[in-house]
């Protein structure tokens, strides 16, 4: 009998460990949060976009499976950002109904709301509109605009849904990879520089490459390259015709393909603090900070 006394004792220890374990429910499978649908859309489905501010309207729409901004005037746009629009709107969640049937509302600021967020869709347009902030920090009371009931919906939802005529524009002059480009010549202030690919066969990291004749490994090269793909701009766009490029203050000569088979042209034109920057046969120009053409020839130089 003492023999067993220990392990009478083992097995009443595990039963209580394993009752006090089941009352604190740590066997339970942790249940997955609600999901609360305010609106329910596939983003392909959506061909129209209206965005209704105290600062105007932005209205863009769909035609043969592109984009474009119509409303307040035509731009060159991004299209990551339209389909980070169109998913969002396409499942915005809601966190709890409000007021199912509010009998004011303008105690929620939806009486006439500053702001509509509207998609266009084969069965026709789905409105959100947007009233005052909650006393909670980050959300909105937001309805549909046809339907009564007042939803609590988060403030990161509605932000990504408030995009401006620049939020959607594009704003780098050039969508080129490292790989793509086998060339790049600048001229800046009357002086000449050059980079050029040795091993057009080879990725940008793996290639030699020469700047201005003098040997260069992969890796110092994407340094270079990084001033060129990555210059962007932080204005709107204007159309190339209103800047007077015959005589440029700047000139960006690219060689991308293989083998350096299409030929990129950029003039630019100094206008006080930037270079407005067009690419050959495009309408739009770019306004580029003078100090980042600056480091640009610097990254040059060798």
């Amino acid at each position: 009998m003492k023999r067993l006394i220990p392990t009478l004792v083992l097995v009443a220890l595990c039963i209580g460990a394993f009752w006090y374990a089941s009352s604190q429910n740590f066997f339970k499978k942790e249940e997955k949060p609600e999901v609360k649908t305010l609106v329910s859309a596939e983003p392909d489905q959506i061909s129209g976009i209206r965005i209704h501010a105290s600062g105007g309207d932005v209205e863009l729409q769909k035609k043969n499976g592109e984009w474009e901004m119509v409303k307040p005037s035509a731009l060159p746009l991004d299209e990551s950002e339209t389909e980070s629009w169109t998913y969002v709107f396409g499942t915005l969640t809601y966190e709890t109904v409000v007021d199912e049937n509010p009998a004011d509302l303008a105690e929620f600021g939806l009486a006439s709301p500053e702001v509509e967020l509207e998609a266009k869709l084969p069965s026709g347009s789905k409105t959100v509109q947007v009233g005052s902030p909650l006393s909670i920090p980050g959300y909105y009371y937001v309805k549909l605009k046809d339907a009564p009931a007042v939803y609590q919906v988060s403030e990161d939802q509605i932000s990504a849904l408030m995009k401006t005529p620049f939020d959607f524009m594009q704003k780098a002059p050039f969508q080129l990879t490292y790989d793509d480009v086998q060339s790049v010549q600048a001229e800046w202030k009357g002086e000449k520089r050059t980079l050029q690919k040795s091993d057009p066969s080879k990725s940008a990291s793996e290639s030699n490459w020469k700047l201005n004749g003098q040997d260069l490994a992969g890796n110092e090269a994407q340094t270079v390259l990084d001033k060129v793909l990555f210059l962007t701009t932080e204005k709107l766009v204007r159309p190339a015709a209103e800047v007077r490029l015959d005589r440029p203050d700047f000139r960006l000569d690219l060689k991308t393909g293989k083998d350096g088979a299409t030929a990129i042209a950029v003039a630019g034109k100094i206008e006080q603090d930037d270079v407005w920057i067009a690419k050959q046969g495009d309408k739009w120009a770019y306004a580029i900070p003078t100090a980042k053409i600056e480091e640009l020839f610097e990254a040059m130089k060798k």
